[in-house]
Formats: C-alpha cells, sequence, structure tokens
C-alpha cells in the first residue's frame, strides 16, 4: 500500500496524512506516559516522580533514533517521488545497515553513563535508584526503538501513515498490559515498567518486518543492497544526522529544564513531569502536521513539484494556528481535570502548578507552528544547516532562563515558586528564538522554489518545442 502525495489538493493531502500521525502520535504520548501512570497508581508517589524524573534522558537518547530514521526515510520518500524504485531499495537497506550500528553504540554508551548522569542533574536521592532501574532498561532497548522508527517511518514514506498507526496502537495496549503484568503478578518495582516498554516497542517492530515483507514489495531488498555504499551513506547521514543531532540538542535544552525542576524537589518534579505530558498531548496536531509535511515535501521535491511544497508548508502552518487558538480558549476550563486524570492522587497544589505550565505553555503555541513546519521542510529538502543552528539557539534560550532562575533563587531574589514560574516560559522562549533563527532561511528556499519552478516549466515548454520541430 503506498500513497502519491504529489497529487490532489496538498492541503487535503497533508491533513489526511497526518490524521493517523495524530492518533499515532497522541498513543506515542500515551505509550510514553502509561508508565508513569501505573507505576504511580500501582506503586507510590515516589515511584510516579521517579519515572518522571527520566523523562529528559529518555527523550535524549530515543530523539536521536528518531531524527535519524526520519532523516533515513526523507531520502527514500524522495526516490518514491521520483519513481526511483531501485533508490527506494538501496536507500531501505543503507538506513537498516546504519541505524543497527549506531543504535548499538548508543544503547552501550547511555547504559554505562545512566546513573552518572542522573547523578549530574540532581536527581534527589529518595527516587535516583528507582529512577536508574527504570532508564537503564529503556537504553538497553534502543535497538528495538530503532528498529520499530526505521520501519515505520520507511512504512510512512511511501505514504502509508496508517499502518504504523495500527502497530503503536497495539504496542500501547502491549505495553500497559505487560507493565501490569511485571509489577503486580511479578513484583517489579521501575524496572518492570522499563522492560515492558521495550518489549512493546520490540514486537511492534517484528510486526512492521511482517508487513513489509507481505504488503510492501518496494521495500524488498537483496544482500547486494546491503554492501558498503559510501555515496549513498553520505546521502542518508546528510539528512540523518543533522536531524539527529538537533534532537539531541534540543534533549540538552530539556535536560537542563530537568535539571532546574530537580533543583527544586519532589514536588516540583511532579508538577513539571505531569505538565509536559499534557504538553505534549495538547500538541501533537502541531507535531502530526510537520510531521506530514515532511514526507510530503520529500516526495514532491523528488517530483520536482515546488510550488506543491510551498503551498502545503504554508497551509499547514494556517493549520496550526487554528489548532492553537482553539487550545488557548480550552485549556483553562479542562486543563485541571485532565492533569488530574494523568497525575492521579497527588497533592491538589502540584495540579495547579502543572496547570501554570500547562496555560502559559499552550497559550504561546503560536511560536511552535512555524518552528516544527518550517524545520520539516528545510530538513526534507537538505537544508539541515539553519535547522541545527535553530536548535543551539533554542538549548541557549532555555539554558539561559534557567540559568537565570537558579541565579535568582540562589541569591535569594525569588523564591522555588516563583523560579518554577519562571521555567514555564522556557519553550516558549525556546520557540519564538529558534523561529527567528531560520525565517530568513525558509524564505530564501521559496523563492529559490518559485525559481526552480519557473526554470522547470520552461525546459518543458522547450522540450515540447523541440518534440514538435522533430515531428515537423
Amino acid at each position: 500500500m503506498t500513497n502519491d502525495l504529489t497529487k490532489g489538493s496538498p492541503l487535503k493531502q497533508i491533513l489526511c496524512f497526518s490524521v493517523p500521525y495524530l492518533i499515532g502520535n497522541l498513543f506515542q504520548q500515551f505509550y510514553n506516559v502509561a508508565d508513569m501512570l501505573i507505576v504511580g497508581r500501582t506503586l507510590d508517589p515516589l515511584a510516579y516522580a521517579a519515572v518522571g524524573a527520566t523523562g529528559s534522558l529518555v527523550w535524549f537518547a530515543t530523539g536521536i533514533i528518531q531524527g535519524l530514521t526520519l532523516g533515513f526515510s526523507a531520502l527514500t520518500a524522495r526516490f518514491f517521488g521520483a519513481s526511483d524504485e531501485e533508490g527506494v531499495q538501496k536507500s531501505f537497506a543503507a538506513s537498516a545497515r546504519l541505524s543497527f550500528l549506531i543504535s548499538v553504540i548508543l544503547a552501550a554508551l547511555c547504559v554505562s553513563f545512566a546513573y552518572p548522569m542522573l547523578e549530574l542533574m540532581q536527581t534527589p536521592q529518595d527516587i535516583i535508584y528507582r529512577s536508574y532501574s527504570y532508564l537503564v532498561w529503556i537504553f538497553a532497548g534502543l535497538v528495538a526503538t530503532a528498529l520499530f522508527n526505521l520501519l515505520s517511518n520507511m512504512i510512512r514514506a511511501l505514504g502509508d501513515s496508517k499502518t504504523p498507526l495500527y502497530f503503536l496502537v497495539f504496542a500501547c495496549l502491549m505495553n500497559i498490559a505487560l507493565d501490569f503484568l511485571f509489577i503486580l503478578g511479578f513484583g517489579m518495582d521501575t524496572d518492570g515498567a522499563g522492560l515492558a516498554t521495550v518489549l512493546a516497542q520490540l514486537f511492534s517492530g517484528l510486526l512492521c518486518i511482517a508487513y513489509i515483507k507481505k504488503k510492501q514489495p518496494l521495500l524488498h531488498f537483496s544482500f547486494r543492497h546491503l554492501k558498503f555504499d559510501p555515496a549513498m551513506d553520505r546521502a542518508l547521514l546528510h539528512l540523518g544526522a543533522p536531524m539527529s543531532f538537533l534532537n539531541m540538542v534540543l534533549s540538552i535544552g530539556c535536560i537542563v529544564v530537568q535539571f532546574v525542576s530537580n533543583m527544586l524537589g519532589t514536588f516540583y518534579i511532579t508538577a513539571q513531569a505531569t505538565a509536559s505530558k499534557l504538553i505534549n498531548f495538547a500538541t501533537q496536531p502541531l507535531i502530526s502536521f510537520a510531521s506530514a509535511v515532511s514526507v510530503f515535501t520529500a516526495q514532491n521535491y523528488g517530483a520536482k513539484q515546488y510550488l506543491r511544497v510551498i503551498e502545503g508548508s504554508r497551509k499547514s502552518v494556517m493549520a496550526g494556528f487554528a489548532w492553537s487558538g482553539l487550545l488557548s480558549l480550552l485549556m483553562p476550563f479542562v486543563g485541571s481535570f485532565f492533569l488530574r486524570l494523568l497525575a492521579g492522587d497527588v497533592e491538589d497544589a502540584i495540579i495547579q502548578k502543572a496547570n501554570q505550565a500547562v496555560l502559559i505553555n499552550t497559550f504561546c503555541s503560536f511560536f511552535l507552528t512555524p518552528l516544527v513546519v518550517w524545520k520539516a521542510v528545510l530538513q526534507s529538502v537538505g537544508r539541515s544547516v539553519s535547522a541545527t543552528v535553530s536548535g543551539f539557539t533554542e538549548v541557549a534560550a532555555r539554558a539561559g532562563l534557567s540559568v537565570l532562575v537558579i541565579v535568582l533563587i540562589q541569591k535569594g531574589i525569588i523564591n522555588e515558586a516563583f523560579g518554577f514560574f519562571l521555567v514555564c516560559f522556557c519553550e516558549p522562549f525556546a520557540w519564538l528564538i529558534g523561529t527567528l533563527t531560520f525565517v530568513y532561511e525558509y524564505f530564501s528556499v521559496e523563492k529559490m522554489f518559485r525559481r526552480m519552478d519557473a526554470e522547470e516549466q520552461a525546459q518543458q515548454q522547450n522540450d515540447a518545442l523541440e518534440a514538435q520541430k522533430v515531428k515537423l
């Protein structure tokens, strides 16, 4: 099953393609939050905080994998848009080889440094061992994470965004069932939740393999495709490495924010972890637009449909603004309710602090839309330098505000409560600064696309005239 995104209404194609992405991303978020919810309800509040305290480190490792595999699939989508079957198979085979090698190395490094990283982040002593027990399983299972992310992104690169959704839903349900089995049935602690997540991801990856083998002949490759191909590897890493590096850089900014929350104590760790989960749920439509735009751009760029890229990008930004407006209207009325569903039996004061963070971030989500959509366009056409620079400016914005909070608290100028309030602005501030970094680059690409389209049209007219002369 494939889907050609080079024809039809750009907005309709993007919206239809983004819906399975959205549902999948929501399940992915629930997949991530399920461990927190279940350990919080089956164990104790400290277990909830322990898993929550690992969020930024988990994103650090998985974000590298996600960025890498998304970049790899963008090249495959280009070959698909250009109707190059051999290119699709060669790029997929090389992607599989590179993903395996990189994920093995990354897993080994992350497992080795898991505990020191938690110490470096000032994780409270009352939860650090339980955080480590959970984190080490997640890191050990990064090969399974790479397997599912690569295969699901490759299936999406061919225009099928529904099938990965089905496997993700199944994995989410499997993760929940295994959480209860390991924690309640086998008496495991937070390590049981980590093991459940890894096994669920592994099984969803195996489902992708079975589906590709049966339904996606374009992704069937032979051993000759696995041979070392420097040119193909360079092309893949040219797209994948910047996306991976960008996610790594962004995650460092999140680690800094987590570091500040850890310094404020378990109370604020719980509030921040709970708020971040709801914020992630609320902003998933924006992330889904960007994911759809990435595949849409890659296919149309490969097919030389440059004006469709511009139209799809602009209409996606407008759709994102509409969603941000809806969030701003609804969240003041429903935020506390959903936070209570996520956090369960925690203090009302924690819910109030978490809601503060949610309202600030949803009101400022207008800054997030151009950031993710324009960045997706630039990365999919190989203009990754400005997107990477934007990542550094985002980190600088998060880190700068976080350091300011630490200094002000240590000097006694503000208390922890107001410090947490300032930390809530770290993400919106980073979104704004990151977007401003590559505004010029994005509109330069739009201008280039208009020129390339005009040249393509002129070439087609010349070819038609030459063909007519030959007939005469």
